[in-house]
Parts: C-alpha cells; structure tokens; sequence
C-alpha cells in the first residue's frame, strides 16, 4: 500500500510503516506548511492513502472532489506503540481494496470504513 502521512503522524510510526516495506511519502519531507486540501490533490495525483491524526480530513472528504482513501486516528491514547498497534491490527484484519477506497476512522473500540460511492 502506498502512503502519504500527515506532518501529526510520529516518526517511529513512520519508520513503522517504512519497516515493514510500505510505500510511504512523509509530508514533513515534501512541504510541512502545506495545507489539507493540497495533502489531499497530492495523495489523489500520487494514488495514495493519507494517514492522519487532524479531524479535518473527515469533513474535507466528503466534497467529491476532494475525495481520497483516508485513515483518520482518533484515540485517546496517543503514543506512538499505540498507534502501531492498531495500525498493524487494521492492516490485519481490514481488505486493502477497501482501505483503497475508503475513509477509515480508528478509534478505541474498533476501526470503521466508510466506502465511497
């Protein structure tokens, strides 16, 4: 799968994701000011799926132009084993054609996708 990780993602994360032969495109290395709507044009040209902590992306996908497979982080517990755990249990457990195609919300009871139309 390929990536492009929001500039609140932790390096371990990423180096998480590095490690483990994922395609990744660390935002803080391209542009770290660049906006949300820009993250989303550069992850729909690169065909890539954004991994985030912002809330934002939530709302900005939802417009059909701006749609782009999302993973939206929202757990109480920041740290960065944490949020490999539950990354490495989604990537388990969740069909990469939808997290292709999908906004997907991890919180602390469980992982939602929300497909697009």
């Amino acid at each position: 799968m390929k990536f492009l990780i929001d500039a609140n993602i932790p390096k371990s994360v990423i180096d998480y994701l590095i490690n483990n032969n994922f395609d990744v495109i660390d935002i803080k290395k391209v542009n770290i000011t660049m906006s949300d709507i820009d993250i989303i044009k550069l992850a729909q040209k690169e065909q890539r799926i954004i991994i985030t902590l912002d809330k934002d992306f939530i709302t900005l996908i939802q417009y059909p132009k701006y749609q782009v497979s999302t993973i939206v982080i929202r757990l109480k517990n920041l740290k960065s084993e944490n949020i490999i755990s539950y990354l490495e249990e989604l990537f388990e457990k969740q069909n990469q054609n939808l997290l292709n195609n999908s906004l997907t919300i991890i919180n602390n009871d469980q992982a939602d996708s929300f497909e697009f139309e």
